[in-house]
């Protein structure tokens, strides 16, 4: 938003310099992009009466002018304005003057006629963005000889503040008049009665159709003005200023009231409303047909404003082409409306943002809708005339939500802060903030002021206090540092663990990565298909920002696309951070977990000259999770199943149990969402659930054991066995034959061919040993052959010699 420094002193103009000012803005927590200095364009310009004006005698479009600009002698000037007459008072570029573009004005003759100076337009004067010369008319009041400078007060300061979307009182002069007021312990130019004279019986009434009423609607019919009328000069400057002048004046006026109180309001031409007001939700596809063969194709569930039989427009002040007004129209239907977030939302999502709707994005001050109908209406009778009609409205009282009671305690003030702040100061700031406060025994019940519905907890409000109270009075306290050492019980705690993990990836040759928690919901759709627990942000960054992530792989991807597009043709990244979804059972409705996620691709080994590079595969990443897996969760205590996972190769996934617990899935990424994202690299990704395995209470207090000196016995058998068994179910009953034994099995070989049919021969290594003794043969071979019978009884092998 830009204004200008003279606007805002309009509505309070503490004795402070503007540098102070600026200053007292960005510490209010308001940001100033940029302050540009504006400095007039001309010089020698003056207010002159005009004395006689008579046609020039062989030019009909030439006028001789005698002019008094406070001299002794009056000028002759020629000119061609069609408002040129008698007794006006004029802006006179004398001889000497500059004008913009340093156009000098000089002594002339036209005709045997001379000319002494200059009538001007705003636009000669590079006042403003006009085609228009027609030579400027001052009030009969203003005094013969005046600097024109000095009249309109054109040397000012232009400010540009950025708001964040929790500030949304920063997006009005209204608004930061209120910060500097507070900040200097003075009074704002009061908010004055409106009532406009109700002269005409027209009105529509508002209606509204849906189940979540979260809406406030103010509505008035304004019929016989003059839309042609010119805007003034007072209005022109501070708009031109800020950028927002058009050709229209009810356009100007309403623009006019969005700066200076921070309402946003729509126009209708109310020639083409039929009967009522009626705001709903589409239940079926329909078209919004714009200007210029513009069209907006609207889904099931947006929210429209229509009347009896059309659509008339969409928040956001999108309208239908026949609704907008212009140089013909006579009678407009003005409304002001705030709507709840989900409604934005989605129509964010068909149109993308614009001014308005971020209006309405930040939050609308509903205390303020009425006033500011009342506002324009005064506005609109003063500049075009009219008469005005009843005003219509719907309110819900769902906005008293507003009204949120906040239990204030002093003790936490202090911890929060870090120093004491006595009570009568933090009080009497809260009080010109315009809160409410009611005193109890061992607290405060507060309530913020309407603009700031921003303001929900505790912390708000405090930081609502230091703010006022001033950064730089905080005193400056040296941070404490300690050495937090982790002793036998904190090897237990998550934060070390995954450190630990951290530590492995790295160790295996994986880089950490940081992405952010928002992620483009079209992507992660792409992933998971059509997630409903997906979290939407209201004022996200960017569209491609917009959702909360449910997984770290959309952020992973991401980060290595964005390096395969540079050459890196070796990548192994992992990233630890949370994940969100929608529980309504949870704080907030909002679930949040720790996930713990890797991500491969490209060649396993730097180029090098003495063997062969080749790519990662789905083993190489299976090994490296098999590392973080041995150690969280003991070599026998986790289960890697054959599962097909969304996003993932249907031929290369599984999934990770534990107890039967889900708590992790890895594989090769989807060749069809490969495609999508334009990558030809072999990827791979993995994702633990680092929450789900601490509440299964995996983690155990690993202990160094000793080393067997004792000798070790090897035996090797081959088995047939049916393709359908996994070699995991193998280990897994082998295991169990040796609980309380240590025997180290492993597959060696795997052979398959026409002789074996719908079979496989399995190569299997047992490596026993014994911490006590050296094991004789004949307990080895007990031990063997015990698993040998029940790898029979429960997978019928066929034990080859």
């Amino acid at each position: 938003m830009k204004f200008s420094e003279k606007w805002l002193r309009e509505w309070v103009n503490p004795k402070i310099d503007s540098i102070i000012l600026s200053e007292q803005i960005i510490n209010s927590g308001i940001e100033i992009e940029s302050i540009e200095k504006i400095v007039p364009l001309f010089t020698g310009v003056v207010v002159g009466k005009i004395i006689s004006c008579i046609t020039h005698p062989t030019l009909n479009n030439l006028k001789i002018v005698k002019v008094d600009i406070g001299s002794n002698k009056l000028l002759n000037i020629l000119c061609k304005a069609l408002n040129c007459r008698n007794k006006i008072k004029v802006a006179v570029a004398i001889i000497g003057s500059i004008l913009p573009n340093n156009i000098k004005i000089n002594l002339k003759k036209f005709h045997d006629q001379k000319s002494e100076g200059m009538l001007c337009s705003f636009f000669e004067l590079g006042l403003f963005n006009s085609n228009n010369n027609e030579i400027i008319e001052f009030p009969e009041t203003t005094p013969i000889g005046i600097n024109v400078n000095d009249y309109f007060l054109l040397e000012d300061n232009l400010i540009k503040v950025n708001v964040t979307p929790n500030r949304a009182d920063g997006l009005s002069i209204l608004g930061i008049a209120r910060n500097i007021a507070v900040i200097n312990n003075i009074n704002i130019v009061p908010l004055k009665d409106k009532n406009n004279l109700v002269t005409i019986q027209k009105k529509f009434p508002i209606y509204v159709n849906l189940e979540k009423k979260d809406i406030n609607v103010f509505g008035r019919v304004i019929k016989n003005i003059n839309i042609n009328s010119q805007t003034p000069f007072w209005m022109k400057k501070k708009l031109f200023m800020c950028e927002m002048l058009s050709e229209n004046v009810i356009t100007n006026i309403i623009n006019y009231i969005l700066i200076e109180i921070g309402q946003p309001l729509n126009v209708l031409n109310s020639d083409i409303i039929d009967t009522f007001i009626h705001i709903k939700k589409t239940n079926e596809k329909n078209v919004l047909h714009l200007k210029k063969d513009c069209k907006i194709i609207l889904h099931k569930n947006i929210l429209v404003v229509s009347d009896k039989s059309k659509i008339l427009f969409i928040p956001g002040n999108i309208n239908s082409y026949c609704l907008e007004i212009d140089h013909n129209t006579k009678n407009i239907f003005l409304i002001s409306y705030s709507v709840d977030q989900e409604s934005l939302f989605n129509i964010n999502k068909i149109i993308g943002p614009n001014k308005i709707l971020n209006h309405y994005n930040y939050g609308i001050d509903f205390s303020l809708q009425k006033y500011a109908i009342e506002y324009a209406t005064e506005l609109i009778l003063q500049i075009c005339g009219g008469s005005a009609g009843e005003i219509t409205s719907y309110i819900d009282n769902s906005y008293l939500r507003y009204t949120n009671q906040i239990k204030l305690y002093y003790k936490n003030i202090n911890k929060i802060a870090g120093f004491f702040i006595d009570s009568k100061i933090f009080l009497n700031i809260l009080l010109r903030l315009e809160y409410q406060i009611e005193e109890k025994r061992d607290y405060w019940n507060v309530i913020p002021p309407t603009c700031r519905f921003d303001v929900l907890i505790e912390e708000d409000v405090i930081a609502d206090i230091l703010r006022i109270y001033g950064y730089n009075k905080i005193p400056l306290i040296p941070l404490k540092e300690n050495f937090n050492f982790y002793n036998k019980k904190n090897d237990l705690n998550k934060d070390y663990t995954l450190n630990q993990l951290a530590i492995l990836l790295v160790h295996r040759g994986y880089y950490e990565v940081i992405t952010y928690p928002f992620v483009d919901p079209i992507l992660q759709n792409n992933i998971f298909l059509k997630n409903e627990k997906e979290l939407f942000i209201s004022n996200p960054i960017s569209k491609d920002l917009s959702c909360m992530r449910i997984s770290l792989w959309p952020g992973l991807i991401k980060t290595l696309s964005y390096n395969i597009n540079r050459k890196q043709d070796s990548i192994r990244f992992f990233e630890r951070g949370l994940c969100f979804s929608i529980d309504d059972q949870k704080n907030l409705g909002v679930n949040q977990q720790m996930y713990l996620g890797g991500i491969i691709s490209g060649f396993n080994s730097k180029e090098n000259w003495c063997s062969k590079r080749r790519k990662f595969d789905f083993y190489d990443l299976k090994g490296d999770l098999e590392s973080i897996l041995e150690l969280v969760c003991g070599s026998n205590s986790y289960e890697i199943k054959n599962k097909q996972v969304l996003g993932l190769h249907p031929n290369q996934s599984a999934q990770i149990f534990f107890n039967n617990n889900f708590i992790g899935n890895f594989g090769k990424i989807d060749p069809t969402l490969e495609e999508q994202l334009d990558l030809d690299h072999n990827i791979f990704l993995f994702e633990l659930l680092i929450d789900k395995i601490f509440d299964l209470k995996v983690f155990q207090d690993f202990k160094v054991k000793e080393y067997s000196k004792f000798p070790s016995s090897r035996r090797d058998i081959s088995i047939l066995i049916s393709e359908n068994v996994s070699y995991a179910d193998i280990i897994k009953v082998c295991k169990n034959c040796f609980l309380d034994k240590k025997v180290d099995i492993n597959l060696f070989d795997i052979y398959s061919c026409e002789q074996f049919s719908n079979k496989k021969s399995l190569g299997i290594s047992f490596t026993f040993q014994d911490n006590r003794k050296t094991l004789k043969e004949n307990e080895i071979n007990l031990m063997l052959d015990y698993c040998i019978k029940t790898l029979i009884d429960k997978f019928q092998i066929i034990l080859r010699k």
